[in-house]
């Protein structure tokens, strides 16, 4: 009994069949698409990120470079009518001087004319025959309107938030390129998880690796 027993006891389970080369190959596939699915899912999911971020920023750019160029367009018509006005008042004040009425010009021109054109009349009548126009600045008058300044520089800042918005514009558009290609990358390293035969298995982790290594390389290249 007691030899029995201790024979008992010295028995060794029998091993369970080895795994097979294809096996092997199979499993180490599918640990390839583990990580290109994981690698692609957090490479996609920060391209759309960046993506709606500038997108985001680009649309509130456009918007207020339509703002500034609204307000421009507003200063630039009220300079328009201030530039208008004036010209108005000076051709009067000429028409008083032309019919010899000197006084009733002087009265004119103290009571409705600015001190800007004031100068500007000043300037006009020290010229000479050379200058027929008071308000032709390039012949160097003095007269100026704040309000042509104040437009210029809206313009200057409308178009420098258009660029810049354009800029993240184009930007968010090399991100979507990222994000379809690994979208890609995901789908086809999916299918190959699925497939038990090794050949589908591998050309489909394959494609779907290319698909990754595309889209980090235009990830790359959008950052």
């Amino acid at each position: 009994m007691s030899q029995h027993g201790a024979s008992t006891d010295d028995v060794t389970p029998a091993a369970g069949p080895a795994e097979t080369r294809e096996e092997k190959r199979s499993r180490f596939l599918e640990l390839g698409a583990a990580l290109v699915l994981g690698l692609s899912a957090t490479a996609t999911a920060f391209a759309a990120y960046q993506s709606g971020v500038l997108g985001g920023d680009a649309i509130a750019g456009y918007s207020e470079a339509n703002n500034l160029t609204s307000q421009a367009a507003d200063v630039y018509g009220d300079a328009n009518g201030q530039f208008n006005y004036d010209r108005g008042l000076f051709l009067t004040y000429a028409g008083y001087l032309v019919t010899g009425d000197a006084d009733t010009a002087d009265v004119f021109r103290d009571q409705f004319m600015s001190e800007n054109l004031q100068t500007t009349i000043d300037w006009y009548d020290q010229t000479g025959d050379e200058v027929t126009d008071p308000f032709d600045t390039d012949a160097g008058s003095p007269y100026a309107l704040e309000e042509y300044a104040q437009g210029n520089e809206l313009t200057e800042q409308s178009d420098s938030v258009f660029a810049q918005a354009r800029a993240n514009d184009e930007q968010g558009g090399q991100f979507d390129v990222a994000t379809v290609l690994l979208a890609l990358s995901l789908f086809f390293a999916g299918i190959a998880s699925v497939f038990r035969s090794f050949v589908p298995q591998a050309v489909m982790l394959g494609v779907g690796t290319l698909g990754f290594l595309a889209g980090l390389v235009q990830l790359l290249v959008a950052l």
